[in-house]
């Protein structure tokens, strides 16, 4: 009996661990019977549904991507700023702003942080590129932070380092600064940033002005208005006037450099970077609470905020492979979608398949961004009847100009899917791409049974189920050598399996 049972436990791992217990795709009834899908030959692909969720009737706006080193796209998070003033402007304009300042391309995007009413700023944290533009204050708010390349956390940003960021020749560089009005020994880095007159012995100073306020928080922008270059090294005293900091240091090879490159018109900041367990983030999006952790469900979402009354809804989930999405859910439009409580987002984000979720802005600030036929076009109908102006953006953007073949084009092949309706279609992909220093894919409306000789994954009646070619022709050979087995068990030894 023993060996028999055996074998039964190893069926059951065998399940498990080839991904029939957990897999990879989403697993939410909400998606089953998408009304339309959208799907590109980089990986990309995104789903518009409706469904029933806790009894009523719900919109959903599905779009995911795995980013890598290696991969086509890139998630990103971008706001209009001017220094430290933010421009609330809704997120079609945010990603066109994005498309004009970069050069690339927006594919896919939705709404992202809370925001201040007054001053059109973020209210949690968020970072830019590697640099940090706020840190969050409230305590019941958190973020998640990212790097394109597998590394996901979130929680609360606390630990941060400040950097000196110069940007020379189309470069950006960051230094380590060592003190803060006070004369730098060999080897550091000081900045001043008081208005005063300091002593100094020895050293090399470059006065900075700065568009920024309040120059003791950071990040404080600032551009070198030197006019010529004076002495490599100085024993005079340095004096600041209010809107300046200066740069002071050892001679040096670094000081020799800055004294040929921090030229008018350079761009010089002190900034923040991400440290503690947000190191390597370049990237980090704020939002308000935590919807899943490792798997585990929040149950006992805020309440304040309107929580617990159903409302459109925006959250941002990775799951185990890194894969990130972004699902929208309309709202407050009781004949065509009511919404749901933060509770119920968390749940929806669980059934998703997130290993981590977080809950974006809402409400009225709901938005889906999709590029179709070469343009960028609202998706979902905002609850406010049109779009509201938010403070930042969560999009994924391409990394670099497509690559074409000897006859001019390129294999950027999209399939989109509407019910009753298919079309097929090559928009046109030429990128103008600006850098910055710091095999199609098939979708069905009905159930079927899909392979893909070449592909990652086989389709069992309609589902994803995670599992390449290889591993299901394994589990098959194991099942038959196992069922044999199973068939001969007498009754009385089933009885006693019971």
């Amino acid at each position: 009996m023993e060996k028999y049972l055996l074998r039964l436990l190893t069926l059951v791992t065998l399940f498990t661990s080839f991904g029939l217990a957990k897999g990879n795709e989403p697993t939410s009834e909400s998606l089953k019977n998408p009304s339309y899908t959208y799907a590109d030959s980089y990986g990309f692909s995104y789903e518009e549904a409706t469904s029933t969720i806790s009894g009523s009737k719900q919109a959903l706006f599905y779009g995911e991507y795995k980013a890598s080193g290696e991969s086509r796209y890139e998630w990103v998070i971008h706001s209009i700023r001017s220094g430290s003033t933010t421009t609330r402007t809704n997120v079609l304009n945010i990603a066109k702003d994005y498309e004009k300042t970069t050069g690339r391309k927006v594919i896919f995007a939705t709404n992202g942080d809370y925001f201040d009413l007054n001053s059109g700023s973020n209210m949690e944290s968020y970072v830019n590129n590697g640099i940090v533009i706020s840190k969050g204050s409230f305590a019941t708010k958190h973020c998640i932070g990212f790097d394109n390349n597998g590394k996901v956390v979130i929680g609360r940003m606390e630990v941060v380092e400040k950097r000196l960021m110069l940007v020379i020749d189309g470069e950006t560089k960051l230094y380590k600064i060592d003190k803060f009005n006070e004369q730098p020994l060999d080897n550091e880095i000081a900045i001043y940033n008081a208005a005063g007159t300091y002593s100094l012995s020895n050293c090399g100073r470059y006065i900075i002005q700065s568009t920024s306020s309040n120059l003791s928080q950071c990040p404080v922008w600032g551009e070198s208005k030197r006019m010529s270059k004076g002495d490599k090294i100085s024993s005079s005293s340095l004096t600041l006037k209010s809107g300046q900091y200066a740069i002071v240091l050892k001679d040096g090879e670094l000081n020799d450099y800055l004294y040929d490159k921090l030229i008018y018109g350079v761009e010089a900041n002190v900034v923040e970077i991400p440290s503690g367990k947000y190191e390597g983030c370049t990237w980090v999006l704020g939002g308000y609470d935590i919807l899943v952790d490792e798997y585990v469900t929040n149950t006992k979402c805020h309440t304040d905020n309107s929580g617990n009354v159903a409302a459109p809804r925006t959250f941002i989930g990775f799951k185990e492979d890194g894969t990130c999405f972004l699902c929208v859910v309309d709202g407050r439009q009781s004949s065509y979608s009511v919404g749901l409580t933060v509770n119920e987002e968390a749940k929806l984000a669980h059934d998703l398949n997130a290993k981590y979720a977080l809950e974006l802005d809402g409400g009225g600030s709901s938005t889906v961004i999709l590029r179709l036929n070469d343009e960028l076009v609202l998706r979902n109908k905002p609850s406010d009847g049109s779009m509201r102006g938010v403070s930042n953006a969560i999009m994924l953007v391409e990394k670099e100009a497509p690559k074409e073949d000897n006859g001019g084009n390129n294999d950027n092949t999209t399939t989109t899917t509407t019910t009753n309706t298919t079309t097929t279609q090559t928009p046109t992909t030429e990128i103008t791409t600006t850098t910055v220093t710091t095999s199609s894919i098939e979708t069905s409306t009905t159930p079927t049974t899909t392979t893909e000789e070449n592909g990652e994954e086989i389709a069992i009646f309609g589902c994803k189920s995670g599992l390449s070619n290889n591993r299901v022709i394994l589990l098959i050979l194991v099942l038959l050598s196992i069922i044999p087995s199973i068939y001969y068990l007498r009754f009385d030894e089933i009885k006693e399996i019971k």
